[in-house]
């Protein structure tokens, strides 16, 4: 038992439990071919490149069919019934409208056409009414459903818009216009500020 003492049990033992150690994951490593294989690759990422790896997932029990996907309100704007369309296009002409009375009242007098009619602000760069659409609630939201368009002319002192709608509009409530291109076009409504 004296000689059993003498040995320092305090360095032997955790340097018996490394080798120990060492010869169990040599010894796994043997029985597994000695080479780890890694999963799958999903993609590269950073420099150098290095796999990313998706584990399983489990498969969940039963049948769930895949949801059928629906029309956002944005794609339902242009779409819908040629009635839905008209009445967004009279609800912009409200919105240009007051959108109109805040330049006015900005810089006292509304973006001078000199009576011409202009696109609205479909030529960003030279369009008047771009000034107007922009402080409209909803910005470049206000733009026509079907993309006919929306027209503009002003004075200085009184400003007017336009539309052309795809329903039936009465005689009485269509804009008279001397504009050649409107007036080639059916249906036209107004609105105007002084």
């Amino acid at each position: 038992m004296e000689p059993a003492k003498r040995f320092k049990w305090n360095i032997i033992a955790p340097v018996g439990l490394i080798v120990l150690a060492l010869v169990a994951i040599f010894w796994l490593d043997i029985t597994n071919g000695g080479e780890a294989t890694p999963g799958d690759p999903l993609g590269q990422i950073g420099t150098p490149v290095r796999y990313t790896v998706v584990p399983a997932t489990v498969t969940p029990i039963g049948f769930a069919p895949t949801p059928r996907p629906r029309p956002t309100v944005a794609a339902s704007v242009g779409g819908g019934s040629p009635f839905v369309r008209d009445e967004k296009r009279k609800s912009d002409l409200l919105l240009l409208l007051d959108a109109a009375s805040k330049v006015k009242a900005r810089d006292g007098s509304y973006p001078s056409t000199r009576g011409n009619v202009q696109t609205l602000c479909a030529y960003k760069e030279i369009d008047l009414g771009c000034k107007i659409q922009a402080l409209a609630v909803g910005g470049d939201s206000v733009a026509d459903p079907a993309k006919n368009g929306y027209w503009y002319s002003s004075d200085g002192v009184t400003a007017k818009f336009y539309a052309s709608l795809e329903e039936e509009v009465a005689q009485a409530q269509q804009c008279k216009t001397n504009d050649v291109e409107l007036s080639k076009r059916d249906n036209v409504i107004c609105v105007t500020a002084s």
